[in-house]
């Protein structure tokens, strides 16, 4: 009975431990749901453990939790146009499944030695992301404008006044508009001074990388 009773209490840790770094950054799959998915691994793979001591097979039970979370990773990930988004938030639904299962089959110190290893990676990654914003790099921005190509010039001059380098660019006509897409080098804070500029511009209607 103490042994449930600890597996119950480390899965709720842990996994709300992750579930509030995602919370506290407004991402999907917060600390309700990672303490549901961590509870139920963990819940799951007790079961399969009571299986095999009833002659059954110990790895069915467990293996469907692998196959299970995959189907609400899924379903956090979602595409805008050219940007997908919900892969961090999939690919740590599936981690906290595996730290519950870890924790059902008495892994404890692994268990939270991978959730203490994906808290350093999560905060760590946000702030080296800050310190990138100021780094250039090649990227790729998409824009529609009015179908005039004195407006694209007049673009490309704007944008390159911002000390950034345009290395290619190619513009499609569709619906009447402008598509214009262009490769070049420059920081986070270059492209937001080239959105703000740009989109004060009554011919751009849209623009995003």
């Amino acid at each position: 009975m103490d042994d449930i009773l600890i597996k119950i209490f480390l899965a709720l840790v842990l996994g709300g431990a992750l579930g509030l770094e995602r919370q506290y950054h407004d991402k999907p799959a917060g600390f309700a749901t990672n303490c549901l998915i961590c509870l139920g691994a963990m819940l799951f793979t007790v079961l399969s453990e009571f299986m095999s001591l009833q002659g059954g097979d110990p790895g069915r039970i467990a293996a469907q939790v692998v196959t299970g979370v995959g189907f609400i990773g899924a379903g956090s990930i979602l595409r805008d146009g050219n940007k997908i988004s919900g892969l961090t938030t999939a690919a740590g639904v599936w981690l906290v499944a595996a730290i519950g299962m870890a924790v059902g089959y008495g892994q404890y110190f692994w268990a939270s030695l991978c959730a203490a290893a994906i808290l350093v990676v999560q905060l760590g990654v946000r702030k080296t992301l800050t310190l990138m914003e100021f780094v250039k790099r090649y990227d790729t921005f998409y824009l529609t404008c009015e179908p005039n190509w004195q407006v694209v010039n007049k673009i490309i001059k704007q944008i390159e006044a911002q000390n950034v380098t345009i290395l290619k660019s190619e513009v499609s006509k569709q619906d009447n508009r402008f598509h214009v897409s262009l490769v070049a080098t420059f920081t986070g804070h270059d492209f937001q001074n080239i959105t703000r500029e740009l989109l004060e511009m009554p011919e751009v209607y849209s623009l995003f990388k």
